[in-house]
């Protein structure tokens, strides 16, 4: 019989991988997802350092005032009243409210701050004018004083004083009434901004400088201003009391009305008691709330 012969069989050849469309590859992430996520680093960044860089520009927020007088050193008899104005300026970059106080009377006075004027609202770089009343006692004698403190409420520590000096060493004259015509100096401010707009007192010519436009010390006024039938309106004449009508604006004239021979008194005027409503008056002050400190020097 013939042998079988033996077949060596062959070794198994290396195992070719074939590449298919479905096939998904385990290595590396994917490119999609890894642009995304640079994107969003990207963005982060960016908004990061524009963030920072308003920060950095952002002005810095700071508050302050500045207090002074429009005029002092007023004269008064014992028992008897004068009026300050303090003029209020926020010294601060940014709107504050100031409130104002008394901080301390060595003179024993009783002081009115004007009602609706006990805090005010002033914008930055800007100013403001307040009327303090200081009525003194029948025992007043001598150079007497009092403080007031104007204090931020933004800070606090951001404050200003200003001393009002009264001399009460003094005797009154006579006291005006409806129909006298009188002499008066007097300084007029607007009560918006206390710009100056006109004055008969040197002492304010030659020490308040903020002025109104086209207001300079070329323009100034020296002497008295005379004032007849103060008191009377426009209708009616002859009356008791009055030969023809008075020659002031109706606020100005009203405050004269009761007022003593050397006493210094202030008024706030709305704009419908002095130069009209705007649109009402030719007036260049028409419009305008007005403050005036009037002295009263005689009764002519």
């Amino acid at each position: 019989m013939a042998r079988r012969a033996n077949r060596r069989k062959k070794a198994p050849s290396a195992a070719i991988p074939t590449y298919r469309e479905d096939s998904k590859t385990a290595s590396g992430p994917d490119p999609k997802l890894a642009i995304i996520a640079l994107l969003l680093v990207v963005l982060l960044i960016g908004s990061g350092l524009y963030l920072t860089s308003i920060v950095e520009e952002a002005p810095e927020v700071s508050h302050g005032v500045e207090a002074s007088l429009l005029t002092d050193n007023h004269k008064t008899q014992p028992g008897y009243d004068t009026d300050f104005v303090i003029i209020i300026q926020n010294t601060g970059s940014i709107t504050d409210t100031f409130d104002i106080s008394v901080k301390s009377n060595d003179g024993g006075f009783t002081i009115d701050i004007e009602d609706n004027f006990e805090s005010v609202v002033i914008a930055s770089g800007k100013k403001k004018p307040v009327i303090v009343n200081v009525d003194t006692s029948e025992s007043s004698t001598g150079l007497l004083y009092a403080y007031i403190e104007i204090k931020s409420r933004g800070d606090s520590s951001q404050i200003s004083d200003v001393k009002l000096n009264v001399d009460t060493d003094y005797t009154f004259g006579n006291q005006t009434s409806i129909g006298n015509s009188v002499s008066v100096h007097y300084a007029g401010i607007l009560a918006s901004n206390a710009k100056l707009f006109d004055s008969s007192m040197e002492y304010i010519w030659d020490n308040y400088m903020h002025r109104r436009d086209g207001v300079t010390s070329q323009n100034r006024h020296t002497a008295t201003l005379n004032a007849n039938n103060i008191g009377c309106d426009g209708q009616g004449y002859p009356t008791e009391d009055c030969e023809s009508g008075r020659g002031m604006i109706k606020g100005f004239d009203d405050k004269m009305v009761g007022m003593y021979e050397g006493q210094t008194l202030s008024v706030r005027i709305p704009a419908k008691d002095a130069y009209g409503e705007a649109g009402t008056s030719s007036s260049d002050l028409a419009g305008e709330d007005l403050i005036f400190t009037i002295e009263m020097v005689s009764i002519d």
